[in-house]
């Protein structure tokens, strides 16, 4: 109808353009137009007018349709309210968190079965035993030879052992004096201690190197070091030239002579030894005494009594394991799920009874790995039974596992969800039942959305959208939340009506 009412415009202002023209005039004055007549002509002017005005008509509309082809429009959508929900959705089964296969720690004769399949036990309950009959006798005869080494008589046997060890140091060190000097004696366990306590200081010096005090100790210890050596040196000297004379002259009535029968090397070093084994003794025999009476003793104390005493705890506590192992008691608190025995059955260390806390209700749930990101400890879910689909029951996710899990050769996120349902007493299902579970991974309540078309990335976690105004489009900053695969909630940067662009789509 446009095209028509452009054509008769057309017409007539071409009529009174070309009615008033010299040639018109021309025209009318010629023998033809005569001929035919002035209304004739006029027709036929008409005719070639509309034929041409035809023409123009179909060039513009084939040109406008060609033009219409090539011309993009701009899609658009207004930014409205409304709630928006994010689901990452999986698969999973009912099943008990806390759920124990218990075993013997022994083998034997099944002697007693205290427990049925489905009844509720406590911790610490013994579910069933076997003969034991043999292991009590080696945990009495382990518990007596500990009683007999840790008696009152075995502790005074170790308090004399320690006054006997004492002595034969004492008489060790008289000897040794008496071979090399008092003097000589002395200042040499002087010149050992002054380097143990050097050793010392030196080690603390160097974790902290710029402690004045620890500096002035490594001085000391290095100056009564060198004049413990110095004395120990100056009585090597007296020892020489006066001791050996004075203690060890011999007269030989049968010579009536005089000599110096001084002590040799080995008798030196037999005396040496004799001191150090005296003192090991001791040492040992303390070590035993500590232990008895219940005192700390070194990782690396060693002694033939203290081996002893330390074997007879060690068969002890083996003898208990054993005995304990004849019966099986639930750590936990549960419900027995299977009993494989009977009583009169020979077993081994092999589970033969189950138990499963089933006070709280958990799922065990695999979602796809794409959904990796919508899935975290606390989200809540919605969780559906294939035996009561009618009914959707609540939950939370209490564990992901940090790594992907392989389920029928597909890599899937593995989930753990704890039912919250408040009314337990409408949910009985046994273990193992199939159920279909949403998990909440976002939610947005009267917020703004628009599509996802809208929004482009201007940089990293920074995003834009164009929004019309006047007419024209025009790029806005804004603040996102969260986004499923068909809208974005908008936090900040436009209000609601806003109308922003979605695309470009091809006219045709």
């Amino acid at each position: 109808m446009a095209t028509i009412s452009k054509l008769s415009s057309l017409i007539n202002s071409f009529f009174l353009k070309i009615k008033d023209h010299p040639l018109v005039g021309k025209m009318e004055k010629s023998r033809l137009f005569a001929r035919f007549g002035k209304k004739t002509w006029w027709i036929i002017l008409a005719i070639f007018v509309l034929i041409l005005g035809g023409g123009i008509t179909y060039y513009q509309v084939n040109s406008d349709s060609a033009q219409t082809e090539d011309t993009a429009t701009l899609q658009t959508s207004v930014a409205r309210r409304s709630d928006l929900t994010i689901y990452a959705s999986g698969t999973g089964n009912l099943t008990a968190l806390d759920e124990v296969d218990l075993g013997f720690k022994t083998s034997g004769q099944v002697s007693q079965i205290n427990v049925s399949v489905g009844d509720v036990v406590k911790a610490g309950d013994v579910l069933a035993t076997i003969d034991d009959t043999s292991t009590q006798v080696k945990y009495t005869q382990a518990k007596r030879t500990l009683l007999e080494l840790t008696s009152p008589s075995a502790v005074a046997a170790a308090e004399e052992a320690i006054a006997a060890a004492e002595t034969s140091v004492n008489t060790a060190i008289s000897g040794l004096a008496y071979l090399i000097s008092p003097e000589v004696y002395y200042w040499e366990t002087e010149v050992d201690q002054a380097k143990v306590e050097l050793e010392e200081a030196k080690a603390a010096l160097e974790k902290s190197p710029e402690d004045a005090g620890l500096k002035a100790a490594v001085k000391k210890q290095e100056d009564y070091l060198d004049y413990a050596e110095d004395k120990l040196t100056g009585n090597w000297y007296f020892y020489d030239h006066q001791y050996l004379e004075n203690t060890f002259t011999v007269w030989d009535k049968s010579t009536n002579t005089k000599y110096v029968n001084a002590p040799t090397d080995a008798d030196i070093k037999e005396a040496r030894a004799a001191l150090s084994e005296a003192k090991a003794s001791l040492l040992e025999a303390q070590y035993l005494y500590a232990a008895l009476t219940g005192e700390e003793i070194p990782e690396d104390a060693t002694g033939s009594g203290l081996s002893e005493l330390e074997q007879a705890k060690l068969d002890l506590e083996s003898a208990q394991v054993d005995l304990d192992g004849t019966k099986i008691t639930t750590p936990i608190n549960g419900t027995v799920m299977s009993i494989d025995m009977s009583i009169g059955d020979t077993v081994g260390t092999t589970a033969v009874i189950t138990v499963a806390d089933l006070s709280q209700q958990y799922l065990e749930v695999f979602l796809d790995e794409s959904d990796w990101t919508n899935v975290q400890v606390g989200y809540k879910t919605e969780v559906t039974f294939d035996i009561l689909p009618d009914t959707i029951f609540t939950g939370e996710v209490t564990q992901v596992d940090p790594g992907l899990y392989t389920e029928n050769n597909s890599s899937v996120v593995r989930t753990i969800v704890k039912l919250t349902d408040e009314d337990e007493s409408r949910f009985n299902l046994p273990l193992g039942t199939s159920a279909a579970v949403d998990i909440i991974g976002g939610e947005a309540d009267d917020a703004i959305l628009i599509p996802i078309e809208a929004l482009h990335e201007t940089t990293p976690g920074s995003y834009a959208v164009f929004v019309m105004k006047n007419g024209e489009p025009r790029l806005q900053t804004v603040e996102i939340g969260i986004q499923d695969l068909t809208y974005v909630e908008i936090k900040s940067g436009l209000k609601q009506g806003d109308v922003v662009t979605t695309g470009i789509a091809e006219t045709q």
